[in-house]
Order: C-alpha cells, then structure tokens, then sequence
C-alpha cells in the first residue's frame, strides 16, 4: 500500500491517493482493488487512457464529471453513480470544481456485474436509491487506507462484492415500490400460481396489461432473466421438490408442472440441472 497527496494537475489540495497490489490468490479467486481515492479537482483535471485494466466504480459528491467510454459522452453529477470499463480506450474530466470518491478494480466476475448494470440503467452514469450506499462503501475503503489499517484480501472482495450487487439492487430505498416492482411482482404472482397450465408469455404480459416486447423488458430489468425464463425455473423447482418427496413417474411429475411431454421435461431438466430427472432423484441431498 502506498499513500500519496496527489499532486496530479487539476487535483486540489486535500486529494489523497492509494495504491493496492493484489496477490496472485486474489486475482484468481477474489475481487480486488488497485487503486482508490477521494479527489477535490478543477478545470485542468483531465484522464486519457487506451486501457488501465479495471472497472472504476465512483460517486459524484459535488460538481461534474465528464466521461467517454463505450462510445458514448455522458456527464455525470452530484450524487449520481459511476461504473466505467477502464479495459476499452476511455477519457473522463471534471467540469468546475468537483469532489469525487473512487476506486479501481477487478476480478471474478466484475464484467458480469458491468454489463448488468449498464444493461439495467440504460448507463454507466446512474441514478439508484442506493447511492449514498455505494458512496460510503468507497468511503470506507478509502479511509481504511487513509489510516493505514486495510483490510485483507478476502475483507476487501467482500466489501466489493457488496458495492458491485448494491449497483444492480432493484430494490427500492425505504420499502417503497415503484411502477416497475409492482407490475413484476404482480407477474410473479401469475407464474407462481399458474405455472403447472400451459400459460405462455402472452398470458402473463395479458395479465398485467403490457405489451410482451415491453413487459419483457421490464420484467428482465426487475428479475435479472426473462420470464419464460422465470417459469422454466419456477416449473423445475417444483419438479425437484415432487422428485424428491414423491413416487410419481416422471412423466406425471412433468405434467404436473406445466410440461405437455416428458421429452421436453427432461431436455429442460438436464440443461439447467446438469443432470437427468432419474439422476436427481436417485442423489441424496
């Protein structure tokens, strides 16, 4: 670890910056940090990169961001969120006067979460109730460098696991529900009760009164998977708990949860089980 007051044009005084080098154990098993700090800037402060391998994951405390990255220009303002691929060529500077806490990292699946949460926010600058989550998360990263106690390895992916999953939290701040959670839940609530029928994406996109293009949207946006999706793992979960506590032949198991055929049934089954009905119920837990 390595802690410099930054002395990088356009940062001001008060920027504190740290250095982390991950061991070979946590590039290959864990998330882990490269760098990370909190910077009070001006005009000058400017970022041109073709790759600096990492994801930089930040919070606008005050003033303006702006950022290029996956061929698109945004800005970014205070109390919004920012997940950039510093992987791909990426430009960013800050407009007046800003203050921004941040950090770089990687590992596991990082790209997962990227593509997800861009995909979910239509982004990589956004809006979510859980910024100022994410905003403490960085904080406390950042202090724990400051006062030259970090965390370990492990320590550390966890605290960045937490702040990669606050990023695609489709929760709502406080318990409240928007529009969107509640025409899911509603569909949810369909497929729960519905799923041993034939229904279809028509009829659950029917039932909350959307188009199938736009409910399907919605819905993978709210649940992370597409609702036909949804129902072929709403159908199997069932199967397995009938596999299990039941003597029923396979083929009624089948019909039992919405399958017209056996055939589909265990074609369903072992690809997403990575083993056959038969198999399944023969395994002790």
């Amino acid at each position: 670890m390595i802690h410099l007051l930054v002395h990088e044009t356009g940062t001001c005084s008060g920027s504190d910056l740290y250095f982390s080098t991950p061991s070979e154990y946590a590039r290959r098993m864990l998330f882990y940090m490269s760098t990370c700090g909190y910077y009070y800037t001006n005009y000058d402060y400017r970022i041109k990169r073709e790759n600096y391998n990492s994801y930089m994951l930040f919070y606008i405390c005050d003033g303006r961001l702006s950022l290029t990255g996956d061929g698109q220009t945004v800005v970014a303002s205070a109390g919004q969120v920012g997940f950039l691929n510093c992987h791909e060529p990426h430009e960013y500077h800050t407009i007046g006067n800003t203050e921004f806490v941040w950090l770089h990292l990687d590992g596991s699946n990082t790209d997962d979460f990227y593509r997800q949460a861009v995909q979910m926010h239509g982004g990589f600058v956004f809006d979510t109730p859980y910024a100022e989550q994410i905003k403490d998360g960085i904080y406390e990263i950042v202090f724990s460098f400051r006062n030259e106690q970090p965390f370990s390895e492990v320590r550390l992916s966890q605290k960045l696991y937490g702040l990669l999953a606050a990023t695609i939290d489709t929760d709502k701040a406080n318990g409240e529900q928007s529009a969107m959670d509640e025409t899911v839940a509603k569909a949810i609530r369909f497929i729960r009760t519905q799923y041993m029928n034939a229904i279809t994406l028509t009829d659950v996109a029917a039932h909350v009164n959307m188009s199938q293009f736009h409910f399907s949207r919605l819905f993978k946006r709210g649940c992370g998977c597409p609702p036909h999706e949804y129902l072929i793992l709403t159908r199997l979960n069932r199967a397995k708990h009938l596999l299990k506590t039941t003597d029923l032949p396979i083929k009624v198991i089948a019909q039992k949860v919405g399958y017209q055929n056996v055939s589909s049934f265990t074609n369903a089954f072992t690809a997403r089980v990575d083993i056959s009905p038969t198999l399944f119920r023969k395994y002790s837990i």
